[in-house]
């Protein structure tokens, strides 16, 4: 019985992240994101450095890419150490030629699941930060591997 239940929960999950929309966003910086299409393209601002992406699922949903800092692996190396030293809870990290991610935990009067995967590309930084309420875990457990993925 214990096996049905188990085969029921997967092929329901399955079914329901597989029911979901994407959007790809190409943006004229010069990456490209896919979301579900609960997500938006929201505000550039900061000189055209900073895009957010909102939802209407939970205020507390943040999603953003940041382009800046010199696109070499010196400068990544950098970027990620920084990060490492003012990161709260870090429960993964790992640094390769070319990127780096970071996740875990941060208590802003609630507790936040955090998630940054940074790039080079056209010789520059580009910041995927992503920010979650830790009751959003679920949501994000079928989604946040191919909105990493596709982030280029």
């Amino acid at each position: 019985m214990k096996f049905w239940t188990i085969a029921l929960f997967c092929l329901f999950t399955l079914t329901a992240s597989s029911q979901t929309t994407w959007k790809t966003y190409p943006h004229k910086n010069g990456f490209t994101l896919q979301l579900p299409d609960y997500f938006k393209e929201g505000l550039l601002v900061a000189g055209g450095t900073l895009q957010w992406y909102p939802t209407d699922i939970d205020n507390d949903i943040s999603v953003t890419v940041e382009i800046w800092g010199e696109g070499t692996q010196a400068s990544l190396q950098t970027s990620y150490e920084q990060e490492l030293q003012t990161a709260e809870e870090v429960v993964y990290k790992t640094i390769k030629p070319g990127w780096y991610v970071i996740s875990g935990y941060m208590t802003d009067g609630i507790r936040f699941i955090c998630y940054q995967k940074s790039i080079i590309k056209n010789n520059v930084l580009y910041h995927l930060r992503i920010r979650y309420p830790e009751n959003r875990k679920a949501l994000f457990d079928g989604i946040l591997g191919k909105i990493a993925a596709s982030f280029k």
